[in-house]
């Protein structure tokens, strides 16, 4: 009889699953399936809108199978601004860490302890918080994920216990999986075409635009054209910024 899994196959298959899945919303339904196999069956993913406005003020794009009543009422009332959880990612802690609702006692702040009070009732109790980096490596993380339990902390982690590691990855897996497609949703871009992203990947390059248009053979002003279609679909202000842009969310690579 085969015996459990490793953390190297358990990655490789929910990779997998990743990959086949059409849709964010198909991606997040395969990492809570992922996650509650392990235990952890209360899971919230937000992202910093960091693209349009600043860390402090940047609002969430949020998933969670949490009650949508809940998260609705989270965001229309700005609970993010309070949330310790949040607030750890906007000052740019990245170590993933433990939580569970008899450390909300020790928190010094009237509103975030409200934050934490009002999760507990909708069914959040304890948690492990995995950290979202940049998807440009700059420093600060840009999101984070509760991969957290209905179960009081004890007994949640003990149910994780050597499992963990494996959880954090997932839930990196599944970022990276999301970002791109997230931040195309949060600034509202579109599409590019072909032509498009062949004239911006050759700028991230470091080409000019005489050699690019040398390169696809039409000229500069065709060039100059389809770079300004660019920065208008991805609502871009700069080419530099239009580059950073299809990096994130995908239509380039380096």
């Amino acid at each position: 009889m085969a015996g459990p899994p490793t953390m190297t196959n358990a990655l490789n298959g929910f990779l997998e699953a990743l990959q086949a899945a059409d849709g964010l919303d198909m991606k997040w339904g395969r990492l809570t399936e992922f996650m509650g196999g392990y235990g952890a069956d209360v899971i919230n993913y937000a992202v910093l809108n960091v693209l349009e406005v600043s860390r402090e003020e940047a609002s969430v794009t949020q998933f969670s199978n949490m009650s949508s009543e809940w998260i609705d009422y989270y965001l229309d009332q700005r609970m993010d601004l309070s949330d310790p959880h949040v607030r750890y990612v906007r000052r740019g802690g990245m170590a993933p860490y433990r939580w569970n609702e008899q450390r909300t006692i020790a928190l010094t702040s009237d509103d975030e302890r409200k934050v934490l009070l009002l999760a507990k009732e909708a069914g959040l109790r304890s948690q492990i918080s995995m950290v979202a980096p940049d998807p440009l490596g700059l420093a600060d993380p840009i999101g984070g994920m509760t991969i957290g339990s209905s179960l009081k902390g004890g007994e949640y982690f003990r149910a994780v216990t050597r499992k963990e590691d494996m959880l954090v990855a997932a839930a990196m897996l599944f970022h990276n999986h999301a970002i791109g497609e997230i931040g195309r949703q949060q600034v509202g871009a579109r599409p590019l075409t072909d032509r498009e992203r062949d004239c911006i990947a050759y700028v991230a390059s470091g080409l000019r635009t005489a050699r690019i248009a040398e390169r696809l053979g039409v000229s500069e002003v065709t060039v100059e054209m389809h770079l300004q279609n660019v920065r208008k679909k991805l609502r871009a202000r700069t080419t530099p910024q239009a580059v950073a842009r299809a990096m994130i969310f995908g239509d380039i690579s380096l």
